[in-house]
């Protein structure tokens, strides 16, 4: 199972994603805070659209993480349990099921705190097996 490099990603590199913790079915995604993710000037919350993000990009890695191909998005469910304040942000993302079609992962994203802040659950494509023989 080799691990991913996030930086591949335009995307992930502007959100400065750091992939701390791989493991199958599991993994762990810390996200530091920029002034661009804030809702609006002088504002102290985040705005949803970047906890979103990274709620689907923890829920695609951690799908990756057991077929290791492509899974693309097909729907995602987000819930905001709290307003997300200025601060580093990690995703724990847990593979639900990988099936011969779709996949599911859920997603927990904690602030500096450790509340947790938002989860999310990804529907994600699974990539299609090679037949042999």
């Amino acid at each position: 199972m080799n691990q991913p490099d996030l930086s591949e990603s335009p995307y992930q590199r502007f959100l400065g994603l750091e992939l701390t913790r791989y493991e199958e079915g599991l993994v762990e995604i810390r996200m530091p805070f920029r002034e661009e993710f804030l809702r609006e000037d002088g504002s102290d919350w985040l705005h949803g659209g970047i906890v979103s993000a990274l709620i689907d990009i923890a829920g695609d890695y951690a799908v990756y993480s057991k077929t290791g191909g492509d899974v693309p998005t097909l729907d995602l469910r987000i819930d905001y349990l709290r307003p997300t304040k200025r601060g580093r942000l990690t995703a724990i993302a847990r593979t639900v099921k990988v099936g011969r079609r779709v996949s599911v992962a859920d997603v927990e994203v904690k602030d500096e705190q450790g509340q947790v802040v938002a989860i999310g659950r990804g529907l994600y494509a699974t990539p299609a097996q090679e037949k042999t023989g």
